[in-house]
This record gives structure tokens, C-alpha cells and sequence, in this order.
């Protein structure tokens, strides 16, 4: 069992302790200029007691002007990664050459620890980048819903010939996750899914057809807003009763359900699952990457599927890696769906695309590497 080592739970910490099943690790946070009041430091990473990488996982308390500290115990042996935050993503730690590592910060739980870090920048106050995005894009800032709590940019990624042919209109592609999708600046670990370049070059070679690709960042509640059995619905309602019909009045595109498809992974793969099956009146098909459909006991998507009597006409990509705990995890759900799709009638050479790739972990390198194999599965000509 995890605690958090705050105020009245030192007597649950120490009864751990003695049991030789955890060890304490203790975080000292120094900022380089004092927070605001209101402000606070987190710690967030790997462990149940660090919030699972949830961004304001372990909150510290401020012991002087510009140092933070609490204690986390964690299971005895445990490599112990983790990040400093102010609460969200976007206000992660930041070095002092103006990026943002990828490398996670490490401790080794083999005794009871202490580590202490000077944060000098954070990442929303680093200087915006110029985006890395092959091809013709355009930035939306701000796009407001009123079923989710948080405005998000939206990038919206333009075919080759969308500025010369002004009568053509085109088919859709929505993803989730948006900052990992083109730039890598703006990816957790600087790796994006490369789909910028992997339409650029199957286009090119005649391959995929010319497509708008809506990439919709996510926020500090993604993990409510892609999970079906949370705030799935409410995310339904703002893919489909604003951002699209937003997107069909300011794009040419071509609006039907023959011509929208949507994509991501993780949690995004799940919610991509969930709008493909659910709206076949609004999206073809999904791609679904290391989707998590049986994660923690979390089977829900599993759940409509066995409870559907007339399964859309719907087609539906499914990727997954065996290369770490995560994709094994993943894959075992992933098995069990494919299952249940086929034994309702979906066919491998019709409408189902099962792909994995026995080296591949939980990162958008992998997903980059087979990115353009989903897309020619949705769009290919």
C-alpha cells in the first residue's frame, strides 16, 4: 500500500516502514525566485502515491519563501520516476536553455530518501517556438466548449492542393491528443506521431488521399474527457455539436459520415473506439492505437460491445506493442475486443486491420512508426 506522507498519516507511514514493504522519499523543491501567493509545486510520476503521472500528483507545502517540500512512500526497490510541476502540463519544470527535458527525473526507493532540485524556468514562461509542422496549417487558440471545463488550441493541417483547387473539398481526419501529433516541439517527449510528414509523403506517392487532419490538444482533464465511463459523453458533444460543425463552416471539407474518421492513442485510442461505435452517422471509422480497453478493471467500451445487437457498420484500426508492461496490459484488452468484434461479424479482410509490433513501448515513437499504416487504412486510395 501507498501513503501520502502529510499531516496526520506519519503513524500509517511508519507501520509501512516497519513492515519493510515501502521506503520514504522525501522532495525538497527550491524555486529560483519565490511563487505568488496561490501558486504551488507538485511532484507527479510513476507511483500511485505521485498521482500516476496525473501533473499535480503529490502537492508540497511551502516550508520557506521559494522552498517546497513533502514525503511520498513507495514500495521498498522501486525506480522512482518523476517531473516537477505547478499543477498542469503547461507549467512543468523547464531548464535553463529554454526547452523542456524529456528525460524524467530518477530515485531508486532502496532506503529512505531524500533529493532536492532548484527549478530556475517554468514552461509557460519560455518563449513560444516557431512550429516544426511539414506541409499547410493553421492554428485556432482558444476553442471554447460549453460541455468541458477548458478552451484548447486546435491545428488544423491542410492538404497540398487546398490553397490552389478552391471548388475541391476533402475528406476529415480528427485526432485527440493535438500537441503530439504534428510538432515535436510541443510533444511530451519530443517525438511526435509524424502524421504531418506521413501525409505529405503517401499523398505525394498516391497513395492516401488528400485530407484535413484536426489535431484537438488535450487538457489537464484528458484522462476524465477520454474515458467513456467519466467524461467521455460530454467530450462526444463537443467533438460533434461544436468543433465539427465549426471546422465544416471554415474548411472545404466534405462533411458526411463517408468522409470523417477520427484517430489517437492511449486513452485517446479508447475515446476514438467509443466515437467510431457509438456516431456511425457522423465517423466511418477509427484508428485506435494501444487503445485501453480493459485497463484497471475499466472495461467499458468491452461492455457496449457485448451489449450491442446491430454493430455499426463501422471500420475500425487496432494497434498495440508488446514491449513494455503498458502494451502488454493494453494488448491483452485489445485481444479480448478483437475477439468480440469478430464473433459479431467484423472481418479482417473487410473491415477490421489488427496490427502489433512485438518491440514497440507506450511512446509516440512507436505510434509514429505505424502511422502510416493506419492512415492508409482509413484514407488510402
Amino acid at each position: 500500500m501507498n501513503w501520502i506522507l502529510l499531516g496526520g498519516a506519519l503513524g500509517m507511514v511508519v507501520a509501512a516502514r516497519n513492515r519493510g514493504e515501502s521506503r520514504q522519499v522525501t522532495f525538497e523543491v527550491v524555486t529560483k525566485t519565490p511563487l505568488p501567493v496561490g501558486e504551488q509545486v507538485f511532484v507527479t510520476g510513476n507511483q500511485d502515491s505521485l498521482g500516476n503521472w496525473a501533473p499535480d500528483g503529490l502537492p508540497l507545502s511551502r516550508t520557506d519563501d521559494n522552498v517546497w517540500a513533502a514525503s511520498a512512500i513507495v514500495p521498498a526497490g522501486q525506480t522512482v520516476e518523476y517531473k516537477i510541476t505547478r499543477g498542469t502540463w503547461d507549467t512543468e519544470e523547464a531548464l535553463d536553455d529554454g526547452s523542456v527535458s524529456a528525460a524524467n527525473k530518477v530515485v531508486t526507493a532502496d532506503q529512505d530518501r531524500q533529493v532536492r532540485h532548484e527549478v530556475g524556468r517554468w514552461k509557460d514562461a519560455l518563449p513560444v517556438p516557431v512550429p516544426q509542422i511539414t506541409g499547410n496549417y493553421r492554428i485556432h487558440e482558444g476553442v471554447h466548449s460549453n460541455f468541458l471545463r477548458f478552451d484548447r488550441r486546435v491545428i488544423v493541417w491542410l492538404p497540398p492542393s487546398y490553397e490552389r483547387d478552391r471548388k475541391r473539398r476533402y475528406p476529415v481526419l480528427y485526432m485527440h491528443d493535438g500537441q503530439q501529433v504534428f510538432d515535436p516541439q510541443t510533444s511530451t517527449w519530443k517525438q511526435d506521431w509524424e502524421v504531418d510528414e506521413w501525409c505529405a509523403k503517401l499523398i505525394g506517392q498516391k497513395e492516401l488521399k488528400e485530407i484535413i487532419v484536426v489535431a484537438v490538444y488535450s487538457t489537464e482533464d484528458r484522462f476524465v474527457e477520454y474515458n467513456p465511463s467519466l467524461g467521455g459523453p460530454q467530450y462526444t458533444r463537443f467533438m460533434i455539436e461544436e468543433l465539427k460543425p465549426f471546422i465544416d463552416k471554415e474548411y472545404r471539407t466534405l462533411p458526411g459520415p463517408e468522409s470523417t474518421a477520427v484517430a489517437g492513442a492511449s486513452m485517446g485510442g479508447t475515446i476514438s473506439f467509443f466515437l467510431a461505435w457509438t456516431r456511425p452517422d457522423i465517423y466511418f471509422g477509427a484508428a485506435c492505437l494501444s487503445p485501453a480497453f480493459r485497463f484497471k478493471n475499466d472495461q467499458f467500451c468491452l461492455n457496449i460491445v457485448r451489449g450491442t445487437a446491430q454493430p455499426p457498420n463501422t471500420r475500425l484500426f487496432l494497434y498495440c506493442g508488446l514491449g513494455d508492461s503498458t502494451e502488454q496490459e493494453l494488448a491483452e484488452g485489445m485481444k479480448e475486443m478483437v475477439g468480440l468484434l469478430e464473433s459479431c461479424g467484423f472481418s479482417r479482410q473487410r473491415n477490421l486491420k489488427i496490427s502489433e509490433d512485438i518491440a514497440a513501448k507506450h511512446n509516440e515513437a512507436a505510434w509514429a512508426k505505424h502511422s502510416g499504416e493506419w492512415l492508409r487504412f482509413l484514407f488510402g486510395k
